[in-house]
């Protein structure tokens, strides 16, 4: 059917064009295949005074502006009583697009009109269409960026963001599915596919300024694209963000706002040719020296900074190193000498400072632990200490280091000898005088806190000095109670009025007394909180033993559960002929507090400081370590180096849950769905029950299958 005939046809109206072939504007052919395998436009010569059929139900309204290169496009989707315009256009053609619409249909039938972008070239005649549609329901099909800068046009209809809505809107039966093109040329641009006719309505892209306009483009349309493009598109990079979009679609026809309709025979060559070109800024040529010269600068900066990182990295290992040295000068000195069976004892020690050396974890502070045995006068005791240097890190690394090494050296003295001649309440009082001269000596530099006690391991008696350090808590029969009331004697290296306090309390079978320093206490309970919640509760820690049932390890836990540790934590547990101890509930290796540094900090949303702690050969690390640093790095949204460590974990650990799942998720946000539900299909026959899972595994096996029908046989790489 000639489009003379067609149009009559629709409109009753005759068609002629003596101005147009005066002008001698001959329009190639245009072939596409339509419903019944025949093309709807075959005639070379096309009358632009009436709506002209581009695609079946889809009509190019525009009007010819004699003398302006610049011609603007605007579309209509006759869609019954759900019909769609495309950047209907300005005050300008108004007149013009109405009358032709209303070739075609009622414009009362209008009940969507799809804005690009924000400019006055598709946006002006708005308001003026508002009034003539006048139906409650008229929806204006935009981004969220661009409906905050439309709305000054004064529209007063609702606004469909397609941001919000999936990027697609279905109109009665048919399916439109929106891309966007950030920066081509607004912030907000997208493109709109008509999936039922295989047109993109492509907004600038594809636009062209044209001296001798042709309705359709011909294999000379880049010449009219090229200044188009270097006019309004930002820069290359920028353009081929959005063509690589586009050139996964199956397109029949692409109708840009501006230039010529392109058909299929010239899209993906088009393309190509689009993909070199230079655009936007890249084409000023004192930008082009500007931009040589800004790179040649940050060339340097970057160089500068590189020597400036490898300065502070060398400054940094050789911290570590004196940190390092430290550690080794006092684990010789925190030692658990009580073998016990009566009265056992296990110690916990977190230092607040952590740091890898020779990529293996330490840790370095101020607390200090040490347990032992001794004989008085034929009576077994176990001795034990719990004690808090005074200031951070080295300072008090210093003071833990004195302490120890006094300790140990009480220790050593006694060490050969079957019996102690003195009584126990002698040798504490002997033992607070040493540790106190010794402390004085540093004239207020040094002091440290801490609770010296001994338990007989056949009476349960017990005897201890707390020297200002957190009160003793007693746990029995699943309650647990500080034994101190008030502060009986000052820091070891403190001049005291207080002297020297010894008290006593008598332990039952089954009793147990736990230790700690002030890290215990000190926990921000809002970890990555803009300001933390430092808490002040002190009787916070009966509620967490008591929960935890007095078991060391679940109370260290807990801690870590509660809040995050803002100093170095000690604990000493001390229990007294338990009938049942086992030793598993209260041991606490370096590995496990290793773990909970890093939970701690991704829990505080501090993932540089987690990936620090992690740093390393990968090949050398387990999968749960490998798993956080990938899940740290795609919280830093450095999506492709994630998945380096939790492909690397699921090759240690093939149905490591948490790996598949992170796994997915980096693909996910690297575009890569068919790899996100490979992963996450894994993951859900591993834990289906996972709440992220359940809500985000169906809605990507729905893009996944919307993306088929859309596609065909031409989907996306992945």
């Amino acid at each position: 059917m000639v489009v003379g005939a067609h149009l009559t046809a629709v409109t009753g109206i005759s068609v002629s064009s003596p101005r147009l072939r005066r002008k001698g504007w001959l329009m190639p052919e245009l072939h596409y295949p339509s419903a019944t395998g025949n093309s709807i436009l075959s005639q070379s010569e096309l009358d632009f005074s009436r709506p002209v059929e581009i695609a079946p139900g889809v009509f190019w309204v525009g009007i010819y502006l004699e003398n302006d290169p610049f011609q603007c496009h605007p579309y209509f989707i006759n869609n019954g009583s759900e019909s769609i315009l495309i950047d209907p256009g300005s005050m300008l053609q108004r007149e013009d697009i109405i009358r032709k619409i209303e070739m075609a249909c009622d414009l009362k039938d209008v009940k969507y009109i799809i804005l690009h972008h924000q400019d006055p070239d598709l946006c002006a005649a708005v308001p003026y269409l508002e009034k003539l549609i006048d139906r409650d329901d008229l929806q204006i099909v935009t981004h969220s960026r661009m409906s905050v800068l439309i709305k000054h046009y004064g529209l007063r209809s609702s606004y469909y963001n397609i941001d919000e809505n999936d990027f697609q809107l279905m109109a009665g039966s048919r399916l439109l599915h929106f891309y966007t093109t950030p920066y081509c040329h607004s912030p907000g641009a997208f493109v709109t596919y008509d999936q039922s006719t295989k047109v993109l309505f492509s907004g600038d892209i594809f636009g062209g300024l044209e001296d001798s306009w042709q309705f359709l483009a011909d294999e000379h349309y880049f010449a009219h694209i090229e200044g188009f493009h270097m006019a309004y598109m930002p820069s290359r990079d920028i353009l081929n963000y959005a063509l690589r979009k586009i050139e996964s679609l199956d397109i029949d026809l692409i109708a840009p706002q501006h230039g010529s309709i392109i058909q299929r025979k010239y899209i993906s060559g088009l393309i190509e040719k689009m993909k070199q070109m230079e655009c936007g800024l890249y084409i000023d040529r004192k930008y082009s020296q500007d931009l040589m010269r800004t790179i040649e600068k940050l060339n340097n900066l970057q160089t500068e900074f590189e020597v400036s990182l490898d300065e502070i990295k060398k400054l940094k290992r050789n911290q570590d190193g004196d940190y390092f040295l430290t550690t080794l000068l006092m684990k010789p000195l925190m030692n658990e000498w009580n073998l016990s069976t009566k009265v056992t004892t296990d110690c916990v020690l977190i230092q607040k400072k952590a740091f890898l050396f020779k990529e293996r974890f330490q840790h370095l502070g101020g607390d200090f632990n040490m347990t032992g045995q001794l004989n008085f006068a034929g009576q077994n005791y176990v001795m034990f200490f719990n004690g808090d240097g005074m200031g951070k890190s080295m300072q008090g690394a210093g003071g833990a280091l004195v302490m120890g090494t006094v300790l140990n050296s009480l220790f050593s003295r006694i060490s050969g000898q079957t019996t102690i001649g003195i009584s126990p309440e002698a040798w504490m009082e002997e033992t607070y005088g040493e540790i106190q001269t010794l402390f004085l000596s540093f004239d207020g530099a040094m002091m440290f806190s801490g609770i010296l006690g001994l338990v007989n391991e056949e009476s349960g008696d017990l005897i201890y000095i707390n020297a200002e350090h957190p009160f003793l808590v007693l746990y029995r029969d699943g309650r647990a109670r500080f034994l101190d009331s008030e502060l009986t004697m000052r820091k070891f290296g403190c001049p005291s009025e207080l002297g020297f306090q010894l008290q006593r309390f008598q332990l039952r079978p089954g009793d147990v007394l736990l230790a700690g320093s002030d890290g215990k206490d000190d926990l921000n309970l809002k970890p990555g909180a803009a300001q933390p919640e430092i808490n002040f509760d002190y009787s916070l820690i009966l509620g967490l033993i008591e929960r935890s049932e007095g078991k060391l390890k679940k109370l260290v836990k807990s801690l870590y559960n509660q809040g995050e540790p803002t100093d170095d934590m000690s604990l000493i547990r001390v229990g007294f002929q338990e009938k049942i101890n086992r030793r598993e509930d209260h041991q606490i290796n370096d590995d496990l507090i290793y773990r909970l540094k890093i939970s701690c900090f991704i829990r505080n949303r501090q993932y540089d400081k987690a990936l620090e702690l992690m740093e390393g050969d990968s090949e050398k690390q387990n999968a749960e370590i490998l798993m956080y640093r990938g899940y740290c790095l795609i919280r830093e949204k450095r999506y492709l180096k994630s998945l380096k460590y939790l492909t690397r974990s699921l090759q240690l650990k093939s149905d490591y849950f948490p790996a598949l799942k992170y796994a997915g998720m980096a693909h996910y946000f690297l575009g890569n769905y068919r790899k996100t539900e490979q992963y996450w299909s894994a993951a859900m026959q591993s834990k289906p029950g996972d709440p992220f899972l359940k809500k985000r595994y169906p809605q990507l096996l729905n893009r996944l299958e919307k993306q088929k029908v859309l596609l065909g046989h031409r989907q996306l790489e992945e």
